[in-house]
C-alpha cells in the first residue's frame, strides 16, 4: 500500500525559507516543519550576519565616507566579537576573515555611487494569484540604472540552485510589486569573490512563476524532497546525527513519512 504523503501548508514563501530548502531539504524539514531547533550557532550564519551588517551600514554612510577605510572599520566592528571556536580551526577562521574582507573591499568600493540606493534591506510582501501564495523577499540593495533598476545580493557563498532561486524570486516579486523588471540582478559571493549577473526579459516572469509553482509543490510534499548539496551542508549541519539515525531506523521513516536519507 502506498503511504499518503503529508501535505505541508504553504501560506507564505519567504526568501529565507526557500534558501534553506535549496541548501538542504532535510535540514529544512527538521527545522521548519518539525520545528526541531538547534542551539548551535554555525560559522556560516555568523559570517552572513556580519556581511549583511557591513553592507547595510556602508551604504548608509555619506558618499565621501564610502571608502576602504570605513569598510575596514565596519568589518572590525562586527568581527571583533566572533569566537574562532565557531570555526574548524584558527587557520579556517583567519582564512574566512581574509577572503571576506578582501572581497568586500573589492565589491563595495568598485565605484562611487551617484545616488543613494532605492532600497536597502527592504522587505517586500506581495500576493501572487497564480501561485495563490504570499511571497516575501528582502531587497538587500536596489540602485537606479539607465533604464530601470539593478538588484544586488551579497552572500557568503552560493551554488547554481541558490542563484537560480533568487533570480526567479526577484523577477516575480519585482513584476508584482512595481510592474517593472530589474535591468540586472547581481549576486556576489564573498568567499570566492565571484559575481553572477542575470538580465531578465519579459519571458522571465512566466519562467519564474513556473519555477516557484514547482517549489511550492516540493514544499507541500516532503516525500518528494531530493538532497542537493550534501557535502557543504552536511559537514556543518546540526541535524547530521538525526539524518544518520533515520537512515538506520525504519520506524522513524514510518513516523515521519519523509525521506531524510543522505
Amino acid at each position: 500500500m502506498t503511504r499518503r504523503q503529508p501535505i505541508v501548508s504553504v501560506k507564505t514563501m519567504t526568501d529565507y525559507y526557500l534558501e534553506s530548502f535549496i541548501k538542504c531539504p532535510y535540514k529544512f524539514y527538521y527545522q521548519h516543519v518539525l520545528s526541531l531547533n538547534s542551539s548551535q550557532v554555525k560559522w556560516r550564519q555568523v559570517v552572513q550576519f556580519i556581511i549583511n551588517q557591513v553592507v547595510q551600514n556602508f551604504y548608509q554612510l555619506s558618499q565621501d565616507s564610502q571608502n576602504q577605510l570605513h569598510v575596514f572599520k565596519l568589518i572590525d566592528k562586527y568581527w571583533k566579537n566572533v569566537s574562532p571556536q565557531l570555526f574548524e580551526s584558527k587557520v579556517h577562521y583567519y582564512t574566512v576573515l581574509a577572503k571576506t574582507t578582501n572581497h568586500l573591499l573589492q565589491f563595495l568600493t568598485v565605484k562611487k555611487k551617484q545616488e543613494p540606493p532605492i532600497f536597502l534591506y527592504q522587505k517586500m510582501n506581495i500576493y501572487n494569484e497564480e501561485l495563490e501564495t504570499q511571497l516575501s523577499l528582502t531587497f538587500e540593495l536596489a540602485e537606479w540604472s539607465s533604464h530601470s533598476f539593478t538588484i544586488k545580493k551579497f552572500l557568503l557563498e552560493a551554488d547554481a540552485e541558490l542563484i537560480q532561486l533568487y533570480n526567479h524570486l526577484v523577477v516575480v516579486v519585482s513584476n508584482e510589486a512595481f510592474g517593472k523588471l530589474p535591468e540586472r540582478v547581481e549576486i556576489i559571493t564573498l568567499l570566492e569573490g565571484k559575481s553572477y549577473t542575470y538580465s531578465p526579459t519579459i519571458n522571465s516572469v512566466a519562467q519564474g512563476n513556473q519555477y516557484l509553482k514547482n517549489m511550492k509543490k516540493l514544499l507541500q510534499h516532503p516525500n518528494d524532497y531530493t538532497k542537493t548539496n550534501s557535502l557543504t551542508e552536511c559537514k556543518s549541519c546540526s541535524f547530521i546525527l538525526k539524518c544518520q539515525d533515520s537512515r538506520n531506523s525504519a520506524n522513524e521513516i514510518d513516523r515521519t513519512n519523509a525521506k531524510f536519507l543522505h
